[in-house]
């Protein structure tokens, strides 16, 4: 099952700096995911065909009609007065907000570098991989997950956080007060480890990457494939958030790992079916259209195009 969602608003701005509050486009999305692929013809006849493994959207996204106050907010990123971007485009449509590697760990590019990192560092924080034996991986169609595993002994607090999705960013872009739900499966290895102690976290940020507080769900023994998960409101002054696994390191035997599988972050206060990850990403604007009719209060056919950046 799926809820519907709370707030079908899109949001775009600049994380940090004012972020305007669009309209549901009454005309739609258009979003097709766009990856090169090339078909090499080999001598004997047959054809090789090979693809990059990630791509990006362009978004097309379209009004029958808005008020001209509302048409200017948006032109006013186009002509560049709030500064050269690049801007983000928050999507409630979205069924999961992560990238496509980090909602199937490891399950696209087959690296959990750069898309996950361990941030306090040090071996105490064990270390991370790709995992393909299928007792590790949840999905019954997937061939990946990731593996945390621990080869000397843990920190009393081991931290895992997906990466934040642009260069310039200190997490993944939030709307301060809405509802935000991260959930994941995880499993211990079962052999050296059969009984540790984890949750999932949100950490929510300040323009700055200062931490203002932590939201965290309920600390679970995990002895099997377990779903974890955690709901909060993002709090006043929230820019960012950083989704965490959280691993007591008491109750990680050395050579133990962890195995986790299906992400999903996601802008509701439930946790819904799991969607691969479209993720958050930096875009430009690349035009946008408009038609004044009769009345010069309102724009009609309003088209604003934009483009996904590369981090």
């Amino acid at each position: 099952m799926r809820s519907a969602r709370i707030t079908p608003t899109l949001y775009f701005g600049q994380p940090g700096r004012q972020m305007q509050a669009l309209p549901w486009p009454t005309g739609g999305i258009d979003k097709p995911y766009e990856r090169q692929t090339f078909d090499f013809l080999t001598g004997s006849g047959l054809h090789q065909v090979s693809s990059l493994s990630v791509g990006s959207r362009p978004y097309t996204i379209n009004w029958a009609s808005m008020h001209i106050d509302t048409f200017t907010k948006i032109d006013q990123y186009r002509v560049g007065a709030n500064g050269p971007g690049p801007f983000v485009l928050i999507d409630p449509s979205a069924p999961n907000l992560l990238p496509a590697n980090v909602s199937a760990p490891t399950g696209v590019t087959s690296l959990q570098i750069p898309d996950f990192i361990l941030p306090t560092g040090g071996a105490g924080q064990g270390s991370i991989g790709q995992n393909v034996l299928p007792q590790y991986i949840h999905r019954g169609a997937g061939w990946a997950s990731l593996r945390w595993i621990f080869n000397s002994t843990p920190d009393a607090t081991c931290i895992l956080i997906p990466a934040p999705q642009f260069r310039n960013w200190f997490g993944h872009p939030v709307i301060a007060g809405l509802p935000y739900a991260f959930s994941s499966w995880v499993t211990v290895d079962g052999t050296v480890e059969t009984n540790a102690s984890v949750s999932v976290r949100l950490g929510w940020l300040d323009k700055t990457g200062v931490e203002l507080s932590e939201s965290s769900g309920t600390v679970t023994a995990v002895t099997g494939w377990t779903q974890l998960s955690v709901i909060a409101t993002a709090p006043a002054n929230a820019v960012y958030a950083v989704p965490r696994w959280v691993l007591g390191g008491a109750t990680m035997a050395v050579g133990g790992a962890l195995f986790i599988d299906e992400a999903l972050w996601e802008q509701d206060n439930v946790v819904n079916t799991w969607a691969v990850g479209s993720g958050i990403r930096p875009v430009e604007i690349v035009a946008l259209g408009e038609t004044v009719p009769f009345d010069g209060r309102f724009r009609t056919s309003t088209q604003m195009t934009l483009r996904e950046l590369a981090k």
